[in-house]
């Protein structure tokens, strides 16, 4: 019985060194290396995360800017809205 239990074993273990030795796709470290780095997948979400952080930094910007304008906006309805009152409801001297 402890006869085919070590040969199991010792199957079971060759067989996984084996496959783990001869696995065509990543044989090396080297390799596994560059088809990190030089994957078309890799390279398509590193062109997108570029393009959107350059898109966010222009948007960004396009919305500080569109506050400046809101801001001056609201301060000239307001001294519109002071000089009307100030204009229609003062007593002037003549």
């Amino acid at each position: 019985m402890k006869t085919i239990s070590i040969v199991a074993v010792t199957i079971a273990l060759t067989a996984f060194h084996v496959q783990a030795n001869e696995n065509p796709i990543i044989n090396t470290v080297e390799k596994a290396k560059d088809m990190a780095v030089n994957n078309q997948v890799v390279n398509f979400v590193v062109d997108e995360w570029n393009g959107v952080k350059t898109l966010q930094q222009e948007s960004f910007a396009e919305g500080k800017d569109q506050l400046v304008k809101n801001k001056e906006q609201i301060v000239n309805i307001f001294t519109n809205v002071k000089g009307a009152f100030t204009h229609y409801f003062t007593k002037t001297v003549q």
